[in-house]
Order: structure tokens, then sequence, then C-alpha cells
């Protein structure tokens, strides 16, 4: 275990999804996209016992099937004992047909794993407009259900990645006075990341004990201050799903109060680790970026602003080039509808303060923060000089790669 002293929380090594107590996955190559490919693509995550279950949808008007499906079951319940996903087939733009896979495919797992109708979920991604290869599917459920371990986590996160090129998995143990706890995670997301409700598939575990809707409270507070503040291209796909299942399988509980405070805060951070993950693995992205607003008249236009700029295309590849061009940075701030005086703006790359009262300090300043830029990681702070709200998000640069990797997408 690593101590993650400033949470008060251990990090456990090599932890997800069946971190905590009582969950198993298994994942299998189902050649769901149909190039022959061994790649893991059919996942299963399941629950010894039934869980308390909170989620969050995406906000697009065109939703896949699996979200129209998962949100129906929603309303009859929230308890369900996981859920199975399949990548490389988005499920979506599929009409009627659709929605009858992804029942099926539910149905087949729950058949084989002796549950009651509706008591899994189900979650796709990948190209969108390509029916679900249900007989693919039918073939696999079989090897999917045997393999159930607590030792799969690991290969429950490959299965879901599309354009990921670093699985994205965490978990933290928490002690308390009448047992420990864990939370893990797993997510894939690397393309079409939009703060509107997770533009991505996540998975929350826990074996905390608590009702589903604290746990739906949590989750979307959670969301707001993790997944909903990050950005890669502000696009929204039709799939977004994240899912937090708790099993109480640990024995703590919340209902007494005295654990809330710390559970709330590692829940919190799994979630954001999980965020950055995605931030950093972003589409043919080199660097990690903190925009930071500071001094908006209000948090609404706090955020305005640092979303324009976050996904400015302009912003995005100077950011690629590492070139210190704050002209785009201003009339990004100025785009957003935030309301400011555009000569009281002051901008930092880093800890370099380069502009202030909107006119750079010393053209001498451009080589540090040149310099700056060529880091993997670093933030932008610009302060509108208008009030006292702030607002922080996370993007990334946009290179020649991502145009490639989604030119090429089908292909």
């Amino acid at each position: 275990m690593k101590k993650d002293e400033s949470n008060g929380f251990e990090i456990v090594k090599g932890g997800g999804v069946c971190a905590p107590l009582g969950f198993s996955a298994s994942a299998c190559a189902a050649d769901i996209r149909g190039k022959g490919k061994k790649k893991l693509d059919l996942a299963l995550l399941v629950s010894d016992t039934p869980c308390q279950t909170a989620a969050l949808f995406t906000t697009n008007r065109v939703l896949a099937a699996p979200v129209r499906y998962n949100k129906g079951l929603f309303e009859k319940t929230k308890e369900f004992y996981g859920t199975i996903v399949n990548s490389d087939c988005a499920n979506a733009c599929t009409g009627a047909e659709g929605y009858k896979n992804s029942e099926k495919t539910a149905s087949l797992a729950e058949k084989k794993l002796g549950f009651s109708d509706g008591s899994l979920l189900v979650a796709s991604t990948g190209v969108i407009g390509a029916q679900l290869p249900i007989d693919k599917i039918s073939a696999n459920i079989p090897e999917l259900c045997d393999g159930l371990d607590d030792s799969n986590g690991n290969l429950f996160a490959k299965a879901i990645m599309t354009t990921d090129t670093e699985v994205k998995e965490i978990a933290a143990l928490v002690n308390t006075d009448n047992g420990s706890y864990v939370i893990g995670g797993a997510c894939k997301g690397a393309g079409m990341i939009d703060p509107s409700m997770a533009t991505l598939l996540c998975f929350i575990t826990t074996d905390m004990a608590l009702c589903a809707e604290e746990l739906q409270n949590l989750l979307k507070e959670a969301a707001e201050e993790s997944f909903n503040s990050i950005t890669i291209d502000g696009d929204m796909s039709t799939n977004d799903t994240l899912i937090a299942f708790a099993n109480g399988m640990s024995g703590v509980s919340l209902a007494d109060g005295r654990h809330r405070e710390q559970f709330y805060a590692a829940f919190k951070w799994v979630c954001k680790q999980l965020a950055l993950m995605v931030v950093k693995d972003g589409e043919g992205a080199t660097k990690l970026i903190t925009i930071e607003i500071t001094g908006a008249k209000s948090d609404t236009e706090a955020k305005k602003c640092a979303l324009k700029i976050a996904n400015s295309p302009l912003v995005k590849t100077m950011l690629s080039g590492c070139d210190p061009n704050w002209g785009r940075i201003l009339a990004s701030a100025g785009a957003s509808g935030a309301e400011f005086d555009p000569d009281k703006v002051s901008v930092w790359f880093g800890d370099l303060l380069y502009v202030k009262n909107s006119l750079i300090i010393d053209l001498k300043l451009e080589e540090k923060a040149y310099e700056i830029m060529k880091q993997p990681k670093y933030a932008i702070k610009v302060d509108l000089g208008a009030g006292d709200s702030e607002y922080v998000c996370h993007t990334c640069d946009m290179t020649m790669d991502y145009v490639k990797i989604n030119a090429d997408y089908r292909s």
C-alpha cells in the first residue's frame, strides 16, 4: 500500500473495481469489431451481493441503446448486481434492434449467473451506427461468467478501452475505528470528452454500506468536481455512463455518520484521479493542462470562461507548439460571455506572471514561458479582475495525431 498523507487513506497497489470486498470481474476477446483481433472487448463486473447503485448518463439528446435500457431499469429499482460492458461498438443510432440487443446482452448473462431479470446494467462504447453482434456476445457469455474472479479488475479495465493508450484504474483503502473499506474504480475515455456528465464509461465500486439516494447525491457532487471539469475536444458522446455500486460487505456503514466526511473525500479523490487519467491520455495529447480562472463575477462566469479557453482549438494547438501566444487566451476569455474589463486581465504560465493589465510584462519573458510550456504538466491561470469567483478545469493539447486518430477511426 502507498499512503496518501494529504487524504488520510492508502492507495491500493494495482487496485481497481475488484479491490473492494465481494466484487469480481472477467473479460474476453469476442471480436466485436469483426477484425479478427484478439483484443479484449467484452467485460463483466459482478458483486457477490446486490448493490445500492447510482448512475449519471450523457445529456446528449441522441441516446445509445444501453443508456436508454439502463434508464428504464433505474425507474424500477436502484439495486443491481453489476454490469456487462462491450467496447468497439457503441450500439448507438441502432433503433429498436439495438435496444433489444442491449436487453438480450443483460438477459444472457443474468440467466447464466442465475440472477433475476433486470439485475445487470449494460454499457457499450465504440463505433456509432453499427449493430451490436449479439451472436458473438451470446457465444462468449459462458466464458465470461465462468471466468469471474476478484483478481480480474485489470482485465475489466483493459476490455473497456477503445482509443485509450493506458489502462485507467485506481483504488483507495480507508481504515476506521470499526473496520476498513475500499473504493475502487475503472474508466475509459480519450476522445469525445466534454464536461457535460461524464463523457466516458466509468465504474466505481465500494464495500461501504450506504443507501442509493445518498450515493446518487454524492456521485453527482463528485462528478461536478472531476468528470465534469475535464475536456479533451469539447465533444459529447451518445454513450457516456458513470455508475457507482455499493455492496456494504466491509461492514462499515455511513448510517451512523461518523465516516461520512472521510468517505466523501476518498470517493471524490478516486473520481478526480480517474478524470485526470482521461485527460492525460487524450487522443494524441502530450500535455495535461490545468486552466484556472480567478477574479470572475460569479462561479458560472468563471466556469464559462475556463471551458471556453480549454476547448479553443487555437489555444489547444498553441499548447501543442509550446507557443505562449497569450492573445489567444484573452480572445477566448472575451468570447466566453463572462463580464470583465478587458484592460485588467492577468495571465500566468505556471508560476510565471506573464501578462498584467492585459499587456505582456516583458518580451524577454517569452523564453521562460516557452520552457514552462514544454513540460508535460502545468497550469495556466487567468485572473479577470472582476470579482471573487473561480473555477478550475483540466484539458490537453491538440496535436496532428488527434486528427489522424479520428480521421481513421473506423478503418
